[in-house]
């Protein structure tokens, strides 16, 4: 199978032709028909964060179809649509149990992050992680469900909103424009802040009722007028840098949340004096449960959720789409084409 393969970290990826992988006997082979790419994407080319044993096939956005189906599997057919669950979790601690299937404490493997992905014809994953994509979802859509759209749905549970609360989302890029629709359907008051015009217009079609520029001098004292005086009841960092962590401070009322979406190597610029006398929180949130996916998925069926798709690549440019993601000029999600 044709595949972009990462050798070494920090090199273009190869588009080679490598073995299709083997199933096991509780695995299912699944045909990629596409596969969206985010900024993980880079922290894995980058060696940040994630470090997976080379040579390594990213992709963890995908959507296919069941090419083939290991002897212990039911309840698929071949042919079928699915989309992964990414987490490859042990089933037994304490995470798991609770169904905090992100939180495993005995990880087995992450779907084109620490294990072979989706940038590639076929791609291997466990039975039970696959769920099933209805038709009305088109597979370049439906891969998101995989990054994107279950992190915009956990990160929303993850705050404490209500029907007329204030919020902002910092960065209006892939993740936000899956949440941005989920605070509207909510009847949250919605913010979207960025330093792309592109993305801020977007947002608006969204649904954002204020969009604004991140480093307009002015930015904080609209966000809290919007707010009624008093700043935001939740930020949402989807950038997660030091200095989008000092503005989700600046945005937020006393005992306001930051939910912190976005992953940098970065300290956040916050000092613990605000953290205390403000009694504000600090909520990390990354990617969702099973049960995350299963609703992100009836989101995007009954066209709650529509992620908008900036452009796409075939598989033999899979190194023209990361550095087209890297030069920050995708004003919404990029997706390689890989049988479409």
């Amino acid at each position: 199978m044709k595949a972009a393969v990462l050798h070494e970290i920090g090199k273009p990826l190869r588009i080679e032709e490598v073995p299709t992988p083997e199933i096991g006997p509780d695995e299912v082979l699944v045909e990629t028909k596409s596969c969206g790419i985010c900024r993980t994407d880079l922290h894995v080319y980058d060696g940040l964060a994630y470090i997976p044993e080379l040579p390594h096939i990213p992709g963890h956005e995908p959507a296919g179809t069941v090419a083939a189906m290991g002897e212990n599997v039911t309840g698929l057919e071949v042919g079928q649509r699915v989309v992964p669950h990414l987490f490859i979790t042990c089933g037994e601690c304490y995470y798991c149990r609770i169904g905090q299937d992100a939180q495993c404490a005995d990880l087995q493997g992450l779907v084109g992050v620490l294990v072979n992905g989706a940038f590639a014809e076929y791609f291997v994953v466990p039975a039970e992680n696959l769920f099933t994509l209805p038709d009305n979802v088109p597979f370049e859509t439906g891969g998101l469900i995989s990054c994107a759209v279950i992190t915009a749905v956990h990160g929303f549970r993850r705050a404490r909103l209500g029907p007329n609360d204030t919020a902002v989302v910092i960065g209006a890029g892939g993740v936000a424009q899956s949440l941005i629709p989920i605070l509207v359907k909510a009847g949250v008051k919605t913010v979207a802040t960025s330093r792309s015009q592109g993305k801020l217009d977007l947002a608006m079609q969204l649904g954002a009722q204020l969009a604004l520029n991140a480093n307009a001098p002015d930015t904080t004292d609209k966000i809290r007028e919007f707010a009624g005086g008093t700043g935001a009841q939740c930020v949402f960092d989807c950038v997660g840098t030091a200095s989008t962590m000092k503005q989700s401070a600046d945005y937020l009322m006393r005992q306001g949340q930051i939910i912190v979406i976005g992953e940098e190597p970065e300290f956040p610029a916050i000092d613990t004096i605000q953290i205390a006398q403000r009694e504000l929180e600090i909520i990390g949130s990354r990617n969702g449960s099973k049960q995350d996916i299963a609703d992100s998925i009836e989101m995007l069926a009954e066209g709650i959720i529509e992620p908008p798709i900036t452009r796409t690549f075939p598989l033999d440019e899979a190194n023209e789409a990361l550095e087209f993601m890297r030069s920050g000029g995708a004003d919404a999600r990029i997706v390689i084409d890989i049988k479409g």
